[in-house]
């Protein structure tokens, strides 16, 4: 059991240093607290992440917001990819596929076709939480 939460504890670490260094997001806390956090207390914290910024990226791009869509979707993805290193559950693999297809359209300026692979990606991690 200790060995399990410490390799889980080691592979969320890495990822969020990772997608630190090699995206653009910007951590307002401290990521090793946000690990532990991860880790020991709220065993769905990534999970319920990529949620509510995918529900996010929905309601943004739903209005033409496609770039806010692009933002939300980026976010939703890096916490489905944390949760993915602790849970390989193919609903998660599948909601990485539609986040990333997201994060492109959303990018290009096409909201709409965003908002549909984020419903997709939302339907995934729904099944993979439930």
């Amino acid at each position: 059991m200790l060995f399990r939460s410490l390799r889980r504890l080691i592979l969320i670490l890495t990822n969020t240093f990772l997608a630190a260094t090699t995206s653009q997001l910007a951590f307002a806390h401290d990521p090793i607290s946000h690990a532990l956090d991860s880790v020991f207390g709220n065993p769905d914290y990534h999970i319920d992440q990529a949620i509510s910024h995918t529900q996010e990226a929905i309601a943004h791009g739903q209005v033409g917001h496609a770039h806010s869509l692009a933002h939300h979707s980026r976010e939703a993805l890096f916490n489905a990819r944390a949760q993915y290193t602790c849970d390989q559950n193919p609903h998660i693999h599948d909601a990485v596929t539609h986040l990333k297809a997201a994060v492109k359209h959303g990018d290009m300026g096409h909201a709409r076709v965003g908002v549909t692979h984020a419903k997709d990606a939302l339907t995934h991690l729904d099944a993979a939480k439930n």
